[in-house]
């Protein structure tokens, strides 16, 4: 009679999760901006760190054999070392770590249509746990999902207008970061300024802005129908000094973004950005995205038409209900010239800039530094 044969052990890898993130940090930092050390060869990248962070626990423990339900107990009782002031969770930082976390065991396992060709992945496959099954914090989080109403006070506004500059005042000066490379408080403003989106900021180029006739030219972008638009925004006069006082205005390059990081690319790290205006304001809880609300809303208070609000915002397209062609954006250049009134636009962003000045000038801020 044959004796029983032994149960059969999985037999792992000895590979750890942080020795996994040693080998995938060259691999994804090749054209992820988010994986390359931010200071030098000393530091560390943004995304490891945050992965690092929410699982310690995990990272000296074989790969192969984390679970996905090892790995969820980890993510749900994270407790940040130092909490953001005003937040009650740490679900916005635990949800951000498991979306960096999960493409790094994808790539591992050789998994998804981005890995799963011959050759994409790790060049020896690991058996690792998938993370789409793990439940998102954020995702049920009021303070993170759902429709923001947050609006600034003035008390919030007076305290930080005057950090939205360039170059970028000492007092939220970034680490790594000459003022003079830091664009951020510059594009926030100009965000400001403009109640455009965060995106359009960002890939906004010199060659999209004629300064003879005060317009912005924004970059074709897909609406919510997958339709490609632009939209074409004459400026005030408070948003057109702002441009040029960047280095960008005087250099014959319009190709260049007007708000570069400091390699010369898109500027990106909006968050660390609101992070640090956050700091040296006084403030918090508010994003970039609440700073156009507010404008909007200002707008609302000093009496411009709705219609030209929405205009601004670009939440409608005027030519469109009048049966006129999406081309006559481009006489926008000649009527203005021939025009004996101003555009409806420039006088409600001349509003808006004047109202923040206002608001700087004779509000005193709630927490002053």
């Amino acid at each position: 009679m044959e004796k029983p044969s032994a149960p059969a052990v999985a037999k792992f890898d000895n590979i750890t999760l942080r020795e996994l993130l040693d080998e995938v940090q060259p691999v994804f930092a090749k054209t992820k901006k988010s994986w390359r050390p931010r200071g030098g060869a000393e530091s560390s990248a943004y995304t490891r760190n945050a992965i690092e962070r929410v699982f310690a626990p995990l990272l000296d423990k074989t790969v192969e054999a984390l679970t996905a339900e090892e790995i969820a107990v980890v993510a749900n009782g994270y407790k940040p070392v130092r909490p953001l002031k005003g937040k009650t969770s740490a679900n916005g930082q635990v949800s951000r770590a498991l979306s960096y976390l999960s493409p790094v065991l994808d790539w591992a396992a050789h998994r998804g249509r981005k890995f799963g060709k011959i050759g994409a992945g790790r060049p020896t496959r690991l058996d690792v746990a998938e993370l789409r099954r793990i439940h998102d914090p954020a995702s049920d989080d009021p303070t993170i999902k759902g429709k923001r109403e947050r609006v600034l006070t003035a008390e919030e506004l007076a305290a930080i207008v005057p950090l939205l500059r360039y170059p970028a005042p000492e007092k939220i000066r970034r680490r790594n970061m000459l003022p003079k490379n830091d664009y951020g408080p510059a594009a926030m403003r100009f965000l400001l300024l403009t109640l455009a989106r965060r995106e359009e900021v960002a890939n906004a180029r010199w060659r999209d802005f004629d300064f003879l006739n005060g317009v912005w030219t924004k970059p074709e972008v897909k609406d919510t129908k997958g339709e490609g638009r632009s939209q074409r925004l004459p400026l005030s006069q408070a948003a057109l000094d702002l441009l040029k006082v960047l280095p960008g205005y005087s250099k014959e390059d319009g190709s260049a973004f007007v708000f570069p990081n400091r390699d010369g690319g898109k500027l990106d790290n909006w968050n660390r950005i609101a992070e640090h205006i956050q700091k040296g304001s006084k403030t918090c809880d508010w994003t970039r995205h609440d700073l156009r609300r507010t404008g909007a809303t200002l707008l609302n208070e000093l009496q411009v038409p709705i219609q030209t609000v929405e205009e601004i915002l670009d939440h409608t397209d005027r030519s469109a209900k009048t049966g006129a062609s999406g081309s006559a954006g481009h006489y926008m250049v000649v009527t203005r010239i021939m025009n004996d009134t101003e555009d409806p636009k420039v006088v409600a962003l001349t509003k808006l800039s004047t109202a923040l000045d206002h608001i700087v000038a004779t509000v005193k801020p709630s927490n002053p530094a």
